[in-house]
Parts: C-alpha cells; sequence; structure tokens
C-alpha cells in the first residue's frame, strides 16, 4: 500500500487488471447519448430535414456487453498479444484480426439500419446487397438479410475465410463493380483505400437505378492505408471543416460532385471489440444513404 493511501500494483499484470479497472469504469460513466448527438445550428436546413436521430439501442447493447465479456478472458486476452506479436512479422493487422477471429466491429443494428434506410425510401426483400471491404462480415451481417442476395469482397485471405462461412458469396475485388445492386455498402472503407475517388466511381457504377449507396466515415477525416508504403492514400478525399458537423457538410457535397444525392444520415459510434486494456473501443462515425443522380437523356 503506498504511503498515500493509494493501492499501487507492483506486478505488470496485475497493474494491467488495475488499469483495464479503471478505463473500463470511465466507460461506464459515459454518457452514450453523445455518440448519435450532433449541433443542428450548425449545419443546413436541408441537413437537418434528413438527418435520422439514432439511439443505442438493444442490439447496440448486447455488442457492448459481450465486448465487455469477452476482454476479461485473460488466457484469451494473452494469447492474442502473444500471437500479433509473432504474427505481425508476415502478415497485416486486418489478417492477424481474421485468423484470432478478434477485432469484430459493430456500426448499425438492424433496426438502425433499416431506419436509416427506410427515411431514404429504399424497398427491402429483393435486389441484392454488396459490402466493399467487409472485413469479416460482421457490419453488414446485422442487416444483409434485408436483401434477398449478399455479396462481398475483400482482399484478406483470413477474411474471406470468415465472409464465406457467413454465407457471402464473394466477388473479384477488381470486377465487382460490374454487377448490379440494389445497395452498395461501404462502410468505413473509404478512408483506409488507396483510391477512395475510384471505389465512389465503380459504386456509382454498380447501383441500379433506384439503388442506394450505404456509406460511413469516420470523422475528423484521417486517412490510413495498410497496403501502400507510407499508409497515405494515392486520392484524398477534399473535406474541410474543424467540427463534425462541418465536415458532413462538406463531405455531402463532395459526393454530390461524385454522383450522389444524400436521402439520409445520422451520426453513430463504430465500436470495436476490446482487450486488455479496456472493454471496447469508438469513432465517431457519419453514417449516410446516398441516392445515385440520374444523369439527363
Amino acid at each position: 500500500m503506498a504511503s498515500n493511501g493509494l493501492y499501487r500494483p507492483r506486478s505488470a499484470l496485475a497493474r494491467a487488471f488495475y488499469e483495464k479497472q479503471l478505463n473500463d469504469r470511465q466507460l461506464e460513466e459515459f454518457d452514450q447519448t453523445e455518440w448519435y448527438r450532433i449541433d443542428t445550428s450548425r449545419i443546413s436546413e436541408d441537413l437537418q430535414k434528413k438527418f435520422v436521430q439514432l439511439h443505442c439501442d438493444e442490439e447496440t447493447k448486447e455488442f457492448l456487453s459481450s465486448s465487455i465479456d469477452k476482454s476479461s478472458w485473460v488466457w484469451t486476452q494473452i494469447w492474442y498479444l502473444l500471437a500479433k506479436a509473432v504474427l505481425k512479422h508476415f502478415w497485416s493487422i486486418t489478417d492477424i484480426n481474421g485468423w484470432l477471429g478478434r477485432g469484430s466491429m459493430f456500426v448499425l443494428s438492424e433496426a438502425q439500419a433499416r431506419r436509416l434506410l427506410s427515411a431514404a425510401g429504399t424497398q427491402f426483400g429483393g435486389g441484392a446487397l454488396v459490402d466493399v471491404g467487409a472485413g469479416d462480415g460482421e457490419v453488414s451481417r446485422r442487416f444483409a438479410h434485408l436483401f434477398s442476395a449478399k455479396f462481398a469482397t475483400e482482399i484478406s485471405s483470413t477474411m474471406r475465410k470468415a465472409l464465406n462461412s457467413k454465407g457471402y458469396t464473394l466477388l473479384d475485388t477488381e470486377q465487382w463493380w460490374r454487377g448490379e445492386f440494389s445497395c452498395v455498402c461501404a462502410l468505413n472503407v473509404l478512408d483506409r483505400c488507396a483510391r477512395p475517388r475510384a471505389m465512389l466511381r465503380h459504386a456509382r457504377a454498380a447501383l441500379l437505378p433506384h439503388g442506394r449507396l450505404l456509406l460511413a466515415l469516420v470523422l475528423p477525416y484521417k486517412p490510413y492505408v495498410e497496403v501502400t508504403p507510407d499508409h497515405k492514400p494515392l486520392e484524398r478525399l477534399p473535406i474541410q471543416g474543424t467540427t463534425f458537423e462541418e465536415q458532413v457538410a462538406s463531405f455531402v457535397s463532395f459526393m454530390r460532385e461524385m454522383g450522389f444525392e444524400l436521402a439520409a444520415w445520422s451520426r453513430a459510434p463504430y465500436l470495436c471489440e476490446g482487450d486488455f486494456v479496456q472493454a471496447y473501443y469508438w469513432l465517431d462515425d457519419s453514417v449516410y444513404v446516398f441516392t445515385p443522380i440520374q444523369e439527363a437523356t
């Protein structure tokens, strides 16, 4: 016991446990409504009308609860640390997570996705969905069944195996856009790919005339590309502004130049399973539904 009355664990493992308890306590005290809140005084009337207010629903809480449980599996977390230390010399972090079956993400619950897509006039029960850069499929599998068929693209071999196990039909990463889809999902991939403009052009080409682009982008915009030598994109999106709301407005304006009209949007946390440090992590996601602007004939 320290002289000031504060407990200071001596061993490395005990310190890790203690620090995790402190971090998790901060998570418990955090006001989760902040994840979904925007400052309406900072956005235009049009953006206000198209904003869909979401909240932390039961499916979101289930993901958080599962993440909290998994982060407390001591020997599993130690195994993850040891495996990562060895495998990082041969594989990317994405491949490692896919092989270990860890690090799953969460953006929208089924109810949240249904509400957002419905606000954009989406018709359910038919057509095909494609998830571009789908990872392990955990993000889109929550709502992919709203469409008749589900497809995916992914460059990581270990993630492709995970997608196969979830019933996704895998498409070629260079040719997927030659298909026709009712919904194209680009969930947190624009800031992780080398050529985001090219990806958007492909999404535009792949959408049916009345299709929907479901897109999520972490703000503030800070691109990081795993496959480029300097981890910078070959194409950078022209997003300007310092606040969340300013960057949303800038991105929506850019998307119109790319041939997409905003139909609905929201703010939500981009959640990730935790580890030995804390139970879960999050980034601030802007989530949109765009429709393709039809060219005049």
